[in-house]
């Protein structure tokens, strides 16, 4: 479940019957027939996301199920298309990776946290020994149990 976050890229999103470049609509959601379609897509993501999440908690695992076991992101690299930002990013981590990762709570992190510091963090739980990612300033505060 993976979608390009390049600039002109068109998707075909069969259930929503149309074709549109999902970066492209990020810049005109001030209109409210975009705003109408960036709902639609991302709405059409999150359910995807949850019914993944339900397949995997419905089976079980040692003494949880796969999910528990897991530890899957659904997410944005901006947090607002329009204006490229790359602040209050919409990130889901789902699963707690055998109970490493705390779960239950949003965390609010401190204002310029690199999303590479979630991508190391996670690296790291799956035991890389990765002590740098891209632009990583550390591990993700408050992410682990």
């Amino acid at each position: 479940m993976l979608a390009p976050e390049r600039w002109g890229t068109p998707q075909r999103f069969h259930e929503l019957n149309f074709t549109k470049s999902h970066h492209g609509l990020t810049h005109s959601q001030d209109r409210q027939d975009v705003k109408k379609a960036l709902t639609q897509v991302d709405r059409f993501y999150v359910e995807l996301f949850a019914e993944v999440l339900e397949q995997l908690d419905s089976i079980k695992e040692g003494e949880g199920t796969l999910l528990d076991h897991s530890m899957i992101t659904l997410g944005s690299g901006l947090g607002d298309g329009k204006y490229h930002t790359m602040d209050e990013l919409p990130i889901i981590v789902a699963g707690s990776a055998n109970g490493r990762i705390k779960t239950g709570h949003i965390l609010n992190c401190p204002e310029k946290t690199p999303l590479a510091n979630l991508w190391l963090s996670q690296a790291q739980l799956m035991g890389t020994g990765m002590e740098r990612f891209a632009d990583s300033t550390g591990p993700l505060k408050g992410l682990l149990a």
